[in-house]
């Protein structure tokens, strides 16, 4: 059964939507009235992005732990490039 789900690419998806999810959450939590995508714009203008996605970069984090410590090889290796992903784009909004 674990072999099933132990692929890089599931790792991967996971790891690129559970900050996306949490990104989601926040902004029907704070009733916004602006769309979605405005709301993510606005972020990225004003440099709060990288602040939304580190809080998300935890969830990966946990779901990274629980998978890696369950035996799973290839799923964690999968969140962990996303999450090297997400870093780099953290980087990117420090520099720039």
């Amino acid at each position: 059964m674990i072999q099933k789900i132990d692929k890089h690419w599931l790792g991967f998806s996971i790891g690129m939507l559970i900050p996306l999810s949490i990104l989601l959450v926040i902004y029907f939590e704070e009733n916004i009235i602006d769309s979605f995508i405005i709301f993510i714009t606005d972020l990225f203008q004003h440099r709060l992005l990288s602040a939304f996605i580190r809080i998300g970069l935890i969830g990966n984090l946990a779901i990274f732990l629980l998978t890696f410590n369950t035996g799973f090889t290839k799923l964690p290796r999968g969140i962990l490039m996303a999450t090297i992903i997400y870093g780099l784009f953290i980087v990117y909004q420090f520099i720039w």
